[in-house]
C-alpha cells in the first residue's frame, strides 16, 4: 500500500531537484568565504569593463573637444576624476555583490538542509515500513 506522506515529501523532493538543486549543489562544492570571493572577483571584472567600454564611448562620442583642447586639458585631473568615478562604482557594486552571494548562499544552504530533512523522513518511513511488512 502507498504511503501518502512518503508520495508527497517525494514529489516535493524531485521538484526541487529539478528547478533549484542543480545549482544548490553546485553552490554547496564551496564554502561560503570561496564562493562569495569568486562571484565578487566576477563582478569586478565585469564592472571593469562595462566602466572601459562606458568610458571609451565617452571619449569618443567627445573626441573632437578633446582634439581641440589637448594642450590645455589638465589630464591628470581628468585621470583622477576617472579613476575615482570608478573607485565608488567599483565599491558600490562590491558591496552589494557581496551582500547578494552571501544572502544567495545562505537560502541555497537553508534549501538544502530541508532537503536533507525530507530525505530523513523517507528513509524514516521507508524504515517503518519494512519494519511492518516483517511481522
Amino acid at each position: 500500500m502507498l504511503n501518502e506522506d512518503k508520495v508527497k515529501l517525494m514529489t516535493r523532493m524531485a521538484i526541487y531537484e529539478k528547478r533549484k538543486g542543480k545549482k544548490v549543489m553546485k553552490m554547496t562544492k564551496y564554502f561560503r568565504g570561496d564562493y562569495v570571493s569568486w562571484n565578487m572577483i566576477k563582478t569586478a571584472i565585469a564592472v571593469t569593463i562595462a566602466y572601459a567600454m562606458i568610458a571609451g564611448g565617452w571619449v569618443l562620442y567627445h573626441l573632437e573637444y578633446f582634439m581641440e583642447n589637448l594642450y590645455t586639458l589638465d589630464l591628470v585631473d581628468l585621470i583622477r576624476k576617472v579613476l575615482t568615478y570608478y573607485v565608488i562604482l567599483l565599491a558600490g557594486y562590491m558591496i552589494l555583490s557581496y551582500v547578494i552571494y552571501t544572502v544567495k548562499y545562505s537560502m541555497a544552504m537553508k534549501s538544502l538542509k530541508r532537503f536533507r530533512g525530507n530525505l530523513k523522513k523517507v528513509k524514516q518511513i521507508n524504515h517503518e515500513e519494512a519494519k511492518g511488512g516483517e511481522s
